[in-house]
Protein backbone atom coordinates (compact mmCIF):
# COMPACT_ATOMS: atom_id res chain seq x y z
CA UNK A 1 0.00 0.00 0.00
CA UNK A 2 2.74 2.52 0.63
CA UNK A 3 4.32 1.87 -2.57
CA UNK A 4 1.47 2.50 -4.30
CA UNK A 5 0.97 5.82 -2.51
CA UNK A 6 4.69 7.09 -3.29
CA UNK A 7 4.31 6.05 -7.03
CA UNK A 8 1.10 8.11 -7.23
CA UNK A 9 2.96 11.46 -7.02
CA UNK A 10 5.60 9.95 -9.25
CA UNK A 11 2.89 8.96 -11.66
CA UNK A 12 1.48 12.43 -11.72
CA UNK A 13 4.83 14.46 -12.02
CA UNK A 14 5.43 11.94 -15.74
CA UNK A 15 1.60 12.53 -16.71
CA UNK A 16 2.11 16.14 -16.88
CA UNK A 17 5.26 16.73 -18.16
CA UNK A 18 4.99 17.98 -21.74
CA UNK A 19 8.26 17.40 -24.24
CA UNK A 20 9.04 20.77 -25.98
CA UNK A 21 11.10 21.39 -29.27
CA UNK A 22 14.61 19.95 -28.60
CA UNK A 23 16.84 17.47 -28.96
CA UNK A 24 15.87 14.12 -27.26
CA UNK A 25 13.46 12.68 -29.92
CA UNK A 26 13.85 10.24 -33.01
CA UNK A 27 13.26 12.69 -35.82
CA UNK A 28 15.26 14.67 -38.32
CA UNK A 29 15.52 17.82 -40.27
CA UNK A 30 17.15 17.87 -43.29
CA UNK A 31 18.04 20.44 -46.18
CA UNK A 32 20.43 21.21 -48.84
CA UNK A 33 22.13 25.06 -48.95
CA UNK A 34 22.56 25.91 -52.53
CA UNK A 35 24.68 29.40 -53.73
CA UNK A 36 23.94 31.78 -56.69
CA UNK A 37 26.85 34.36 -57.18
CA UNK A 38 25.57 37.52 -58.55
CA UNK A 39 27.28 40.59 -60.50
CA UNK A 40 27.74 43.94 -58.42
CA UNK A 41 25.34 44.90 -60.48
CA UNK A 42 22.79 42.40 -58.86
CA UNK A 43 22.51 40.20 -62.37
CA UNK A 44 22.88 36.30 -61.74
CA UNK A 45 26.35 34.61 -62.61
CA UNK A 46 26.07 31.19 -64.33
CA UNK A 47 23.96 28.42 -62.20
CA UNK A 48 23.54 28.36 -58.80
CA UNK A 49 25.37 24.86 -56.81
CA UNK A 50 25.50 23.37 -53.81
CA UNK A 51 27.98 25.19 -50.79
CA UNK A 52 29.75 23.12 -48.70
CA UNK A 53 31.09 24.08 -45.50
CA UNK A 54 28.02 26.46 -44.46
CA UNK A 55 26.32 26.65 -41.47
CA UNK A 56 23.23 26.17 -40.77
CA UNK A 57 21.36 27.59 -37.97
CA UNK A 58 18.16 25.64 -35.97
CA UNK A 59 15.79 27.55 -33.45
CA UNK A 60 13.57 24.90 -31.27
CA UNK A 61 9.94 26.25 -30.89
CA UNK A 62 8.02 29.16 -31.27
CA UNK A 63 10.75 31.75 -32.74
CA UNK A 64 10.65 35.61 -32.28
CA UNK A 65 12.72 38.22 -34.55
CA UNK A 66 16.13 38.50 -33.43
CA UNK A 67 15.84 34.48 -31.79
CA UNK A 68 19.48 32.92 -31.14
CA UNK A 69 19.85 29.46 -32.36
CA UNK A 70 19.72 26.57 -30.32
CA UNK A 71 22.19 24.61 -32.44
CA UNK A 72 24.00 24.71 -35.75
CA UNK A 73 25.60 22.27 -38.24
CA UNK A 74 27.91 22.52 -41.50
CA UNK A 75 26.90 21.52 -44.93
CA UNK A 76 28.65 18.21 -46.04
CA UNK A 77 30.31 17.66 -49.62
CA UNK A 78 27.10 18.55 -51.24
CA UNK A 79 25.44 21.05 -49.62
CA UNK A 80 23.13 18.89 -47.28
CA UNK A 81 23.05 19.15 -43.62
CA UNK A 82 20.92 17.64 -41.00
CA UNK A 83 19.97 18.20 -37.49
CA UNK A 84 19.13 14.50 -36.07
CA UNK A 85 17.39 13.11 -33.09
CA UNK A 86 14.65 16.32 -32.57
CA UNK A 87 11.21 16.02 -31.11
CA UNK A 88 8.01 16.95 -32.45
CA UNK A 89 7.60 20.78 -32.65
CA UNK A 90 7.96 23.64 -34.42
CA UNK A 91 11.51 24.72 -35.84
CA UNK A 92 12.99 27.52 -37.42
CA UNK A 93 16.25 26.71 -39.75
CA UNK A 94 18.15 29.45 -41.59
CA UNK A 95 21.67 30.16 -43.59
CA UNK A 96 23.13 33.66 -43.39
CA UNK A 97 23.25 35.53 -46.89
CA UNK A 98 24.85 38.51 -48.30
CA UNK A 99 21.65 41.18 -48.92
CA UNK A 100 23.05 43.86 -51.32
CA UNK A 101 19.91 46.60 -50.00
CA UNK A 102 19.80 44.97 -46.04
CA UNK A 103 21.76 46.89 -43.51
CA UNK A 104 24.98 45.30 -42.50
CA UNK A 105 24.50 43.82 -46.20
CA UNK A 106 23.69 40.34 -44.79
CA UNK A 107 19.84 38.69 -43.69
CA UNK A 108 18.83 35.17 -42.59
CA UNK A 109 17.08 33.46 -45.16
CA UNK A 110 14.44 30.78 -43.21
CA UNK A 111 12.25 27.79 -43.06
CA UNK A 112 9.93 26.91 -40.77
CA UNK A 113 9.27 23.17 -40.12
CA UNK A 114 7.22 21.13 -38.18
CA UNK A 115 7.73 17.35 -37.60
CA UNK A 116 4.71 16.18 -36.64
CA UNK A 117 5.48 12.16 -35.72
CA UNK A 118 8.07 10.43 -33.26
CA UNK A 119 10.50 9.38 -36.03
CA UNK A 120 9.75 12.45 -39.33
CA UNK A 121 12.04 12.81 -41.57
CA UNK A 122 11.52 16.89 -42.49
CA UNK A 123 13.18 18.01 -45.19
CA UNK A 124 13.35 21.79 -45.55
CA UNK A 125 13.91 21.61 -49.32
CA UNK A 126 16.43 23.79 -50.83
CA UNK A 127 17.38 27.27 -49.32
CA UNK A 128 19.29 29.66 -51.82
CA UNK A 129 21.63 32.04 -50.55
CA UNK A 130 23.26 34.85 -52.26
CA UNK A 131 26.96 35.67 -52.91
CA UNK A 132 27.98 39.59 -54.31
Amino acid sequence: MKRALLALPALALLMGCNKEPGEGGKAEIRGRVIEQLYSQSGNPIGDSYPVIGENVYIVYGETTEGAFPDDNVDTGPNGEFRFPWLRKGSYTVFVRSECRNCDGGNKAVTQVVAIDGNKDIVTTGDILIERY
